[in-house]
């Protein structure tokens, strides 16, 4: 083919390639949606705390319900299947109460004098 003749098509000029696109950033994952199990769990864990706060505040006190149940809680940390977590915590933390000794301030009777009646009496 003659560039020159009438009809041919022209030659292709050479041209330059063309700059590579920059790639996009890819788009983070969307936020898991809430699942209902944990307000479930949430629930269910409430209910636990005031159980044993109301069975055992007055002989263990409240910051020793509060550990024992976190502790108990804590031993599920990393746990795939969390329907058992709460009963089975309240269940540790029942166990580690009953074991423990009791509050110093435990004692809901007041004073007793060393002849073993009380105040007033």
């Amino acid at each position: 083919m003659d560039p020159h003749v009438p009809g041919d098509p022209p030659a292709a000029a050479a041209a330059p390639d063309p700059q590579p696109e920059p790639e996009a950033e890819p788009e983070p994952d969307p936020p898991d949606p809430p699942d209902p199990s944990d307000d479930k769990e949430r629930a269910n864990l409430a209910a636990v705390g005031r159980r044993l706060h109301q069975r055992f505040d007055a002989t263990a006190g409240t910051a020793a319900v509060d550990r024992a149940l976190d502790e108990a809680l804590h031993r599920f940390d990393g746990s795939r299947i969390r329907a058992f977590v709460p009963v089975l915590a309240e269940r540790i933390a029942v166990d580690s109460l009953r074991a423990a000794p009791a509050a110093p301030s435990a004692d809901l009777r007041g004073h007793v004098p060393p002849d073993g009646l009380p105040d007033g009496v």
